[in-house]
């Protein structure tokens, strides 16, 4: 759909190759999702001017994101450093946008200022519990360690025909192990030959949840801590490929927390209560 030939073989970069697999099926299975929950929002009507910022902010950020995208369609070149700044906007307009969700479910205001680990925690954990659900089931899907024994056939991740179900829980597998190094880098452990160093990573394992709330938010960290080195060196036409793609990964997104935000507020204006 977005390409004239297959981004996947003929560029010998597995790793670049296996980002551009990941990043175009979650734009595939986030098309036109939704998300439902199972509980009434719990902020009153007088308290929605509360949340007038932080919505404009929102909009602010969703037009730097599509300005971007507009250049990148006109002049591919640019993609190779819009590429690097997409993966932070998109995290933020996420973050943005569900910590107004929580806010209008909750009822609590504080949540506009939730800590970003926090804010990914919480939401894994209403998928977990089932109290929010995806209408794209695989995105319902909440990980503990055993993600990071999961085992795929070799080449799983390169090949066209993987069933989606498998590529998926390679993208959580990973995004699993880069949590896993975002909090050993964020603690000061740099190593883990010590007793205690390990110890400390283990426990932080036995508690490990991963969910599609987390790829947004290790992106970002990524860019933090490993940069995104899988992007070096590759010619501005594939840069573009996996820009177009992210782009419209977070396009999909927002319009899912957008409309699921804005049923929020209708509910409350109309007084739908608990």
């Amino acid at each position: 759909m977005l390409f004239t030939q297959s981004p996947f073989s003929p560029l010998n970069r597995p790793d670049f190759s296996t980002h551009l697999k990941y990043i175009s099926l979650l734009a595939k299975l986030a098309r036109g999702v939704s998300i439902s929950s199972t509980s009434n929002a719990l902020l009153t009507p007088t308290e929605l001017p509360a949340i007038r910022d932080k919505v404009r902010l929102i909009e602010l950020t969703k037009k730097s994101i599509d300005d971007e995208c507009g250049i990148v369609q006109m002049d591919e070149e640019y993609s190779t450093a819009a590429v690097l700044w997409l993966p932070i906007k998109s995290y933020y307009l996420a973050y943005h946008l569900l910590c107004v969700i929580d806010c209008l479910m909750t009822g609590k205001t504080s949540q506009l200022r939730a800590k970003h680990v926090d804010c990914v925690k919480h939401f894994t954990g209403l998928l977990s519990s089932g109290s929010l659900q995806f209408s794209q089931p695989l995105f319902n899907q909440v990980f503990d360690k055993s993600i990071l024994n999961f085992r795929s056939t070799s080449g799983a991740n390169l090949r066209g025909n993987t069933e989606d179900d498998v590529v998926y829980k390679l993208i959580m597998k990973k995004v699993a192990n880069e949590k896993i190094a975002s909090w050993k880098l964020s603690h000061g452990i740099t190593e883990v030959r010590t007793i205690r160093n390990r110890q400390r990573v283990e426990s932080f394992k036995q508690s490990l949840t991963v969910s599609i709330f987390d790829f947004f938010y290790q992106m970002r960290l990524r860019l933090n801590y490993s940069n995104f080195d899988f992007i070096d060196n590759m010619p501005a036409s594939q840069t573009k490929a996996y820009f177009t793609l992210y782009f419209l990964t977070a396009s999909h997104f927002f319009n899912c927390f957008s409309n699921f935000k804005n049923k929020l507020i209708t509910d409350i204006s109309v007084g739908i209560s608990p």
